[in-house]
């Protein structure tokens, strides 16, 4: 962030709000202590009455009762049931995956860490979209990694501008991460066009896709286009179902190429042994016929918040204003005129009891500030009209 910038992050009382380094969230919590009035829109999590406690209540009653040897070691691969039924649902939407090639990890942020640690030396380059996901950003950085953005646009990441970007790197990346079914945090979809172009030229190449997938079961207009891994068995795979359950059951999963999958369970076990067993049993007895029905649900209940908040920004918006309607998962990009500053205006924003996350967090160089992601899944209808109401009056303020 520009030293200017800096200097313009302080409110109307006397506490200087300092902006994020590596991570957002102390900043975060700097925005919530100045107003705890203020309603949190920079989450990306399912509303608590959204959760199928009761269910998952009974999946858990029933892990416990397998017995005790449910609690000795084993199992760093996951629970066999729950990668049959995983590799079912990826099934279902196209790629073929064999349950022998998924392993159960500590949610899809330990898939993104665990790729890291077997692809990544320090200074060696990674490909992401710009913007991306900022906590892959955080892994990436950890790992002293190089990290390059491609631009992206309202059909997802601009493949052309890859190629060009491979064409004057020194040395070939040693992957792309990339999220492109309701983008975390544009929501938008890559489209199939673009697709099929991106794993030729990853072909082409020899450039290993990350395809990160936490919120292709979640839409809210038509299905998606087809997942890289089923136009490319080589691309690797992550899944979480934080996003369709919860997000603090921490159970996500790799789907690797079988000459990667000992790589990353070598890792892995050197990482934490095995999995949680009581948990990934509890959320296979959960699942098991019940989860389809849940998404649909869900689905429901996110297209009526989706909506509103669609409808907010309609009404409340000052010209110049522009947004992206995603067509599933959690998140609405709003992008503000020439001149404005999304970090510097997050005080005033909060004072008017709105938070959200600047899109400077989102981008390798923190260089676009002219953006914000906003969350409509765990929020109701009311409120979203309401914040709605006072971001406008935020950003006429400015």
């Amino acid at each position: 962030m520009s030293s200017t910038a800096r200097q313009r992050m302080t409110g109307t009382t006397s506490r200087r709000i300092e902006p994020f380094a590596d991570s957002i969230w102390p900043w975060v919590d700097q925005m919530s202590e100045r107003n705890p009035d203020a309603v949190f829109f920079g989450g990306g999590v399912p509303p608590t009455d959204v959760i199928p406690i009761d269910r998952l209540r009974e999946g858990s009653a029933k892990a416990w009762a397998d017995g005790p040897e449910v609690l000795l070691y084993g199992e760093v691969r996951g629970y066999r049931p729950l990668r049959e039924l995983i590799a079912a649902r990826m099934r279902a939407r196209g790629a073929e995956v064999d349950p022998n090639d998924i392993l159960i990890t500590n949610g899809a942020q330990q898939g993104i860490d665990l790729v890291a640690r077997t692809f990544l030396d320090p200074g060696d380059i990674v490909l992401t979209e710009a913007p991306t996901f900022m906590d892959a950003l955080r892994v990436f950085r950890s790992h002293e990694a190089t990290i390059v953005g491609v631009p992206v646009d309202e059909q997802g990441l601009v493949v052309d501008a890859l190629r060009a970007i491979l064409d004057r790197l020194p040395t070939r990346p040693k992957f792309l991460y990339t999220i492109p079914t309701y983008q975390n945090p544009m929501g938008v979809t890559m489209s199939l066009e673009r697709r099929q172009a991106l794993v030729e030229l990853a072909r082409e190449r020899g450039l290993p896709i990350v395809e990160d997938d936490p919120y292709g079961e979640l839409a809210y207009d038509e299905p998606p286009p087809p997942m890289l891994k089923s136009l490319e068995p080589e691309v690797i795979f992550l899944g979480t179902f934080s996003k369709v359950l919860a997000p603090g059951l921490r159970v996500g999963w790799i789907a690797a190429p079988p000459d990667l999958y000992e790589a990353f369970f070598n890792v892995k076990e050197g990482t934490d042994i095995h999995n949680e067993r009581i948990m990934t049993r509890s959320i296979y007895h959960a699942a098991e016929g019940f989860l389809d029905g849940h998404v649909a649900r869900s689905q429901e209940v996110y297209r009526r918040r989706r909506d509103a908040m669609l409808a907010g920004l309609e009404a409340a918006m000052p010209p110049g204003v522009t947004w992206i309607r995603p067509a599933g998962g959690f998140f609405l990009w709003v992008t503000l005129p020439e001149g404005y500053d999304t970090d510097a205006m997050l005080p005033d924003a909060t004072d008017r009891g709105i938070i959200y996350l600047p899109s400077s967090c989102f981008y390798p160089d923190r260089s676009w500030n002219r953006s914000m992601r906003l969350n409509f899944s765990a929020h109701p209808e009311d409120r979203i009209a309401a914040a709605m109401e006072s971001l406008g009056e935020s950003i006429r303020a400015q």
